[in-house]
Parts: structure tokens; sequence; C-alpha cells
């Protein structure tokens, strides 16, 4: 393994403690409607697809049937995350 891949793995490693320290001190940071969480995943296939396998979990507030229906950022940034290392080791 080089030095950049190493430093990328720990900038990336770094960001995913960030967000669940932000996670742990202000839970209403982590939670977003689905408009932003399209933005942080990047992709609304992308997003749509793992919720429907049940690898992103919605969350709603309340009990009602139109209560908000939010999506954790950390949840989000791991899988995206997760699914670059498999991509990267299936590479090698």
């Amino acid at each position: 393994m080089d030095v950049f891949t190493l430093k990328q793995q720990i900038v990336e490693a770094t960001e995913l403690a960030a967000l669940a320290v932000l996670r742990l001190q202000n839970p209403s940071f982590d939670e977003v409607k689905l408009n932003e969480a399209y933005q942080i995943a990047g992709s609304e296939r992308w997003l749509k697809y793992h919720i429907k396998q049940g690898n992103i979990k919605p969350i709603r507030r309340g009990t009602a049937k139109n209560s908000p229906i939010y999506y954790s950022r950390l949840e989000i940034a791991a899988l995206k995350k997760a699914e670059a290392a498999v991509a990267a080791l299936n590479q090698k």
C-alpha cells in the first residue's frame, strides 16, 4: 500500500468518526430529509436502491402517517465508504 492510499483511508476514517461524534452531540444534525439525503448520496437512484435493500433505515418522527421521514447522514456516508472499499478490494 502506498502512502497516498494510506492517507486517503485515514482521512475517510476520521470523517466518519467526526460524523459519529456530531451525531452523539447533536442527534438532529444527523437526521436529514429525503432531498438532502439525495444530495449527500450523490444519486437518487443509489439512495432508493439501498433504502429498498434495507441498508439505510428511514427514521419517522411521530406516529402519524404523514410524519416526516428522515435519514442518517452517518449511515449514508458509511455505506458509500464501505462500497468504495469493497470495489477497491475487488479490483485487486
